[in-house]
């Protein structure tokens, strides 16, 4: 059973870059075997008490109980309830990924993890290759996924490789801390073709964070950065629609909203938080509802916005979530990302580890990530999030490679 359960570990961690289907499926598997083998060893009685004594559950059911009474009351409650169901589905995820991974399992599954996200480089590297040959606009890459998800689990992943370049952890295979230098460049690569500006500004802030957390290594990180900067700025000076892309971000003006513009992103934005100030100033207590955005959309916004008639996204998830949950659905937000940050910060405190490390760097590159996208309540950043948090909670004393 032992040996399924790390199937099962592996299988999530590889997938959760790739698959949203596979990766669901994973977890499904994995809570099966879990249960199984609890109660086979007649121990089911003590997962109640692992998880109610955990951290992190009042925050998750605060957070929860809000979503079901702002669904209540919402517009539309049927639309309301799915997002509950949505909700409780990530509450499973990092429940069993907190009971299933162990210390031992980790050197494996970040492997597993970071040859998932070399393949996803290559084949986003790939895609842009091919569209400079053959199209007039450049691709950006994406890997058979949305671009803007694909550059958010790629800086999640990455943050792990340079958690484990920062602090190497004794090599369970000969040459694995070569594996993670050479997995390095192809990710960060990835991330800069991704064109994904709300994903560069958050990698900025899980960069800035390491530097600050990993003190007796920060001449290595710095080291690391500067290496980074070098390789985006080569990226930037050769490609034309990249650096544009770039430029509008400091100070670029158009009224230009097509879909190909490279200020539509920003100028759309910027419209639809007016939108969610609008709604909150309106409902700001409750709100209008868990994913309620897109059916009330033209009663608050009857003009288009950009080159959708209607939105379901607010593209930050904080206005996105006062709209639609008001004042107690963020206040809940805010306990419930507080309580994150203050568990991996405790966890590396106690226990200086590349994992611990992993988890301390993603969050603040994490919840700046959500700052122009609604990232939480997408399974692909959700859960490598909880992948993190279980690794970090997983993570003991370890000797290390000096």
């Amino acid at each position: 059973m032992d040996e399924l359960i790390f199937f099962g570990l592996g299988l999530f961690a590889f997938s959760v870059i790739f698959s949203v289907t596979v990766v669901e499926g994973a977890l499904f598997i994995l809570m099966g075997l879990l249960l199984a083998k609890k109660r086979e060893e007649k121990t089911l009685g003590a997962v109640r008490p692992a998880l109610t004594g955990h951290p992190l559950f009042i925050p998750w059911m605060v957070y929860l109980g809000i979503c079901l009474l702002t669904s209540i009351t919402a517009y539309y409650p049927l639309k309301g309830l799915s997002q509950l169901n949505s909700d409780f589905l990530k509450y499973l995820c990092l429940s069993t990924l907190l009971l299933a991974l162990k210390k031992e399992h980790l050197p494996k599954v970040s492997l597993a993890y970071s040859a998932a996200a070399v393949l996803a480089a290559f084949a986003g590297i790939t895609e842009v290759v091919l569209s400079m040959a053959t199209a007039p606009d450049i691709t950006r890459a994406n890997a058979f996924m949305n671009a803007i998800r694909y550059a958010e689990v790629m800086s999640i992943a990455f943050i792990l490789i340079l958690s484990r370049l920062i602090i190497p952890s004794r090599e369970t295979f000969k040459n694995e801390q070569l594996f993670y230098m050479l997995a390095a460049l192809p990710v960060f690569i990835s991330i800069i073709l991704s064109q994904a500006r709300g994903s560069y500004l958050g990698l900025i802030t899980g960069v800035l964070a390491m530097i600050y957390f990993a003190s007796p290594s920060r001449k290595k990180m710095a080291a690391y950065a500067g290496i980074m900067l070098v390789t985006a700025s080569l990226v930037m000076i050769t490609n034309p629609v990249m650096r544009s892309r770039v430029l509008v971000m400091i100070g670029q003006k158009t009224t230009d909203t097509s879909e190909n513009s490279p200020t539509a992103g920003i100028d759309i934005r910027m419209q639809l938080w007016k939108l969610g100030v609008k709604i909150f100033k309106t409902h700001p207590v409750l709100g209008i509802g868990p994913d309620n955005v897109k059916p009330v959309f033209t009663k608050f916004q009857p003009k288009q916005i950009g080159y959708e008639k209607t939105w379901g996204s607010l593209h930050s998830l904080y206005l996105h979530q006062a709209a639609e949950r008001g004042l107690l659905g963020l206040g809940a937000l805010f306990l419930l990302f507080g309580a994150m940050l203050s568990f991996a910060f405790k966890r590396f405190r106690t226990t200086r580890s590349p994992y611990t490390l992993w988890v301390l760097c993603a969050l603040p590159a994490y919840y700046v990530m959500n700052l122009t996208e609604i990232s939480f309540q997408h399974v692909h950043t959700s859960f490598a999030i909880f992948l993190a948090l279980a690794f970090s909670a997983a993570a003991g004393a370890e000797k290390l490679n000096s």
